[in-house]
């Protein structure tokens, strides 16, 4: 509820005063990740986005080509030599320009594939940047789980380093066994090692970041917002995700593209025909003649064999738009049921955490107090640390889930 008062909060502002201050996204705000503008530039930086950019040019360039058609002009020039018995020579010469005609519709065909080639090109730099904001979306939630847990580390080993000096001054005062140090220093070495393994991991996170997304800021587990449950019910989520999917609209194109070559394939099975204008000048310009030359290829077995695979291509496309539209369905479903999963995980964590660091307070001031022994605090401030990371993990995951949930139904980081 915080974070939602926030956006309206930015969003009154920003009318009110009609400043050019940027408004804090959705989210920026909502689910801890970086703006959408630092988004968008790393996405766009990135080399499978580049050479889909790439590719919609080549799809244009196919397009063009299609639409002017392989076919050319041909001129053709001849020279003779005539000889006659008991006449005198002649010099005749031959001109012609012949070019192949395509016909039956077939011109508008080509063109239609084209432009669809581009549909095409373009569908599949859509997914391209679709999956290329899932894994950035996974590399940041990463970083923050790793951050997360240094923090929390840092913090249990600020509280060991307390428990020790505590368990020095009892051990000095006489009035704990000399044990109880040597427990306290354990426990210390023990949450060393595990920090030193967290900022290496934190580090590397980090260090994958910074290397594949340039363009984005550093993470931070300051303020991590609090998950929402999400009011619509699974079947409109799920729906939002299926009537908007970039796969689906990929498979559909790729569908549609082979039902044209298959169509245009099939229209091969008549060949073009080649028309020509024909001058001759013979007997050294006594004879002159103009004339129109048809030519017609007599199609074979190869075109019909062609035209059967372009058909066959265009049904399996057909077959791969159903796989795809079952998968989406089943992966939508999947990613609605493990967000009102996380939210729920989350929220009973978040109440053993807090139990568990009211304990190991109480456990700990009890200890100093020299009610209980350090076994007793150490045990309790190590179910607390356990309790309190996986509460973390579990808020990271909740976040995680309801974006994943918003990105794959279009509503974040759309690339339209």
């Amino acid at each position: 509820m915080r974070a939602v008062l926030a956006v309206l909060g930015y969003a009154c502002a920003l009318a009110a005063g009609g400043a050019h201050a940027g408004l804090p996204l959705a989210g920026d705000v909502l689910y801890a990740l970086p703006p959408e503008a630092a988004v968008r530039r790393s996405l766009a930086a990135l080399p499978q986005l580049r050479l889909g950019a790439l590719e919609q040019d080549l799809a244009a360039a196919e397009r063009d080509k299609l639409t002017a058609g392989t076919h050319e002009w041909i001129a053709r020039v001849g020279a003779a030599q005539r000889r006659v018995e008991g006449e005198r020579r002649y010099r005749e010469q031959e001109l012609g320009v012949e070019r192949a005609v395509r016909w039956f519709g077939k011109a508008d065909q080509d063109r239609r594939i084209g432009e669809q080639g581009v549909a095409l090109a373009q569908a599949r730099r859509t997914d391209a940047w679709h999956e290329a904001g899932r894994a950035l979306m996974q590399d940041w939630y990463d970083a923050l789980r790793a951050l997360a847990t240094v923090q929390l580390l840092s913090e249990q080993h600020a509280l060991m380093l307390q428990l020790q000096s505590a368990a020095a001054l009892r051990v000095q005062a006489g009035d704990a066994p000399a044990l109880e140090r040597m427990q306290a220093g354990t426990e210390l070495a023990r949450a060393e090692a595990a920090l030193a393994q967290a900022r290496h991991d934190a580090a590397q996170a980090l260090a994958l970041l910074a290397t594949t997304y340039g363009a984005l800021p550093a993470p931070t587990v300051d303020r991590l917002p609090e998950p929402q449950d999400d009011a619509d019910d699974v079947a409109t989520r799920v729906a939002s995700i299926v009537g908007d999917n970039h796969e689906l609209e990929l498979a559909a194109a790729e569908a549609q593209f082979y039902a044209l070559k298959a169509r245009r394939a099939a229209s091969e099975r008549m060949p073009d025909p080649t028309l020509g204008l024909r001058s001759t000048r013979e007997r050294d310009g006594q004879e002159r003649t103009l004339g129109v030359t048809l030519s017609i290829p007599l199609g074979g077995a190869a075109r019909s064999a062609e035209g059967a695979a372009a058909a066959v291509q265009a049904r399996m496309a057909d077959e791969r738009v159903d796989q795809t539209r079952a998968r989406v369905q089943r992966d939508a479903q999947r990613a609605v049921t493990e967000q009102r999963h996380a939210y729920r995980h989350w929220a009973g964590l978040r109440d053993v955490a807090q139990q568990s660091a009211h304990q190991a307070a109480l456990i700990g001031r009890a200890y100093q107090a020299g009610e209980v022994g350090l076994a007793e605090a150490l045990l309790s401030r190590r179910q607390a640390l356990d309790a309190t990371l996986a509460a973390h993990t579990a808020q990271i995951a909740a976040l995680a889930a309801a974006a994943r949930v918003r990105l794959d139904a279009h509503a974040l980081w759309a690339i339209d």
